[in-house]
């Protein structure tokens, strides 16, 4: 018995250690690989009017500091123990794979990005999640190394995104470069 334990604490030492990259999600952009960071929520943000509300996921700064030249980027997602909170939440309870992922466009503010995650009216009509005209799914692919192939199902358009899982104000977040699109 105790020999089993060891054959599995040390497989389990090999999958978490052994890959070439550190936990984190990449995007891959002319034969390298960026890390993208956490994406720098702020809060949530409230507007209303005495007929209509709306609730926004708030996050800093105009641009994510990754700016991507392409409206079909890839990337890489390397689940593991040492990623954090939102690592975790894409790559789910069990790291085994990840959750659904979905990208969503972010509206650009002057000194911030906001996604409306709530909206309602005087009049009993409402809306929660994500508007679908600003979702692109997107489709994660087992790598031979365990990391995951992550892609939008669909072309981006230019401007700032945040890849998430919707459940929670956690994600990761990028830019599309609107000079440099190829």
């Amino acid at each position: 018995m105790r020999k089993a334990v060891t054959i599995v604490i040390l497989t389990l030492v090999a999958v978490v250690f052994g890959q070439t990259q550190a936990p984190g999600i990449y995007a891959e952009q002319n034969g390298t690989l960026s890390e993208l960071s956490p994406a720098a929520y702020s809060g949530v943000q409230s507007s209303n009017s005495i007929v209509k509300a709306s609730f926004f996921w708030t996050f800093r700064g105009s641009h994510s500091p990754v700016q991507l030249s392409t409206n079909r980027p890839q990337f890489r997602l390397v689940c593991g123990l040492r990623g954090g909170v939102p690592l975790l939440m894409l790559c789910g309870p069990t790291l085994a794979q990840p959750t659904d992922l979905i990208i969503v466009r972010l509206d650009e503010k002057s000194d911030r990005r906001e996604a409306r995650t709530l909206s309602g009216n005087a009049f009993g009509g409402g809306h929660s999640g994500f508007d679908a005209k600003k979702t692109t799914t997107a489709t994660a692919v087992k790598r031979d190394d365990g990391s995951w192939e992550i892609s939008p199902d669909g072309d981006l358009k230019p401007g700032e995104y945040l890849i998430t899982t919707g459940t929670q104000p956690q994600g990761f977040d990028f830019g599309i470069d609107r000079k440099s699109v190829v």
